[in-house]
């Protein structure tokens, strides 16, 4: 698969599917920004990726996602790092970052941190890149949900500050939030170049689970994570999203090992997607678009 000079971002870039994604497109040919918010984090995964990729075209930014004030300066940073290196467009942004927490906490904007990080910080992100985006002749922002988001509810009004909270309720929201927002971004970007996927990347090896838990949690996430697939596998789903022409956001949004799938019903529920780009824009500060239907 060939990304010759295609510029990309993935954020939470230093370990699991994210490093992987900025391994897999280092290798493609890719000019990559990788995002983390731990700064020895990000030198050891660059470090790593050169040691494989000697001709690697790759520099890391430190922000923590959980804060809307560094959001918007790792924006500006990544358009300034795109023209220091002579790139014009951002071809494809990967929204990979996500945390999982066993007790409410909240971040310095006063949001819950898992509808923070997992949906607000994706949505911010790529509202903040998207001129960039739309210079590209086919823009790919690419989020990474979930199928833990089938059969789960979600109150848009109450994200912020849910009354009842329970970590794999709030996880399955956010994951439901990530399909929502793509719906949503293609229906009010219809016409444009840029189209938005969600990945579903299966059960996978990683430590998500393990950074924000303790006891039963931890215990339980081990042991569903020994049984867990590579990185390797949903970073491919992530490459042919970014490479291959024949996805198109028209078939699907939904993806798993390179194939449509059919996400939850009220994953493209109308009302429900408006609902919560609404509410996301008033958390955020981003304009609701102009001239688009916004009756619920």
């Amino acid at each position: 698969m060939s990304l010759m000079d295609k510029t990309v971002v993935i954020t939470g870039a230093t370990a699991g599917i994210g490093w992987q994604s900025a391994l897999d497109f280092a290798r493609a040919g890719a000019f990559v920004i990788g995002i983390g918010r731990n700064p020895q984090r990000c030198v050891d995964a660059e470090r790593r990726i050169k040691s494989q990729v000697p001709e690697a075209k790759i520099q890391y930014l430190v922000a923590d996602l959980s804060s809307q004030k560094q959001i918007r300066e790792c924006a500006e940073k990544i358009a300034t790092l795109l023209k220091e290196n002579q790139h014009e467009a951002l071809d494809v942004l990967v929204n990979n970052a996500g945390v999982y927490m066993g007790q409410k906490t909240f971040t310095k904007d006063g949001i819950e941190m898992t509808f923070a990080v997992n949906h607000l910080a994706p949505f911010l992100l790529t509202h903040l890149l998207l001129p960039l985006l739309e210079k590209s002749s086919r823009g790919r922002v690419i989020t990474v949900s979930s199928d833990s988001h089938y059969n789960t509810l979600l109150f848009p009004e109450r994200a912020k500050n849910p009354i009842f909270f329970f970590g794999l309720l709030a996880y399955k929201a956010s994951k439901l939030c990530n399909v929502l927002f793509s719906f949503e971004f293609n229906r009010l970007n219809n016409g444009r170049a840029t189209q938005a996927f969600a990945v579903d990347p299966g059960l996978v090896n990683t430590d998500i689970g393990l950074k924000d838990t303790g006891g039963l949690a931890k215990l339980v996430w081990r042991s569903r994570q020994k049984l867990g697939v590579p990185p390797e596998e949903p970073a491919q789903t992530i490459l042919f999203l970014a490479e291959d022409s024949g996805a198109d956001a028209s078939i699907s949004i939904y993806w798993y090992k390179c194939q449509a799938k059919v996400p939850a019903r009220n994953a493209t529920n109308d009302k429900l997607a408006r609902r919560l780009w609404m509410e996301s824009c008033r958390l955020t500060g981003v304009a609701y678009p102009e001239g688009v239907e916004n009756v619920l």
